[in-house]
């Protein structure tokens, strides 16, 4: 099973996570976690919380204004090194800001809804490991959004 969507042949961050794209509504029978004005954060029942053979423990979907900006993948301490190998085997070589912190970024080079980045950060107290995989279009305009979210005026 590919964990990031796509066909097995195309490599790289990709706009969107399995078979969900950025921007997509949430799918009935989501289960909510939280939720705030402007934010959502379900699981869904069943999900598929294996990647590569590695099992996860799991795997949060983030909705900003009902639309999917982010997922967050919980990753616990035996399955940290075995799922690394194989983002970065799709992804390629990370950057790392500093070499003493175990804290790795991708960004692939689209622009509008395709930008995607992630970041891969270990604990070092836990071993345990989060990969946020977000769209970098949908996190700009929260970010320029006035607070409450109601659009800034122009």
């Amino acid at each position: 099973m590919t964990l990031f969507g796509g066909k097995k042949e195309e490599r790289g961050l990709r706009a969107g996570f399995r078979d969900m794209k950025w921007g997509d509504p949430p799918r009935p029978g989501m289960v909510l976690l939280e939720e705030t004005l402007e934010d959502r954060f379900c699981t869904i029942t069943g999900d598929d919380l294996e990647f590569g053979g590695a099992p996860l423990t799991r795997i949060i979907y983030k909705y900003y204004q009902k639309r999917l900006a982010g997922v967050q993948i919980e990753i616990p301490p035996a399955s940290v090194e075995p799922v690394f190998r194989h983002i970065t085997s799709e992804w390629g070589k990370p950057e790392q800001p500093n070499r003493f912190i175990e804290e790795y970024s991708w960004q692939n080079d689209k622009q509008g809804v395709e930008g995607t980045s992630a970041s891969f950060s270990k604990n070092p107290g836990t071993h345990a490991a989060v990969l946020m995989i977000q769209s970098r279009y949908i996190l700009t305009k929260r970010t320029l959004a006035p607070p409450g979210g109601a659009p800034a005026k122009t």
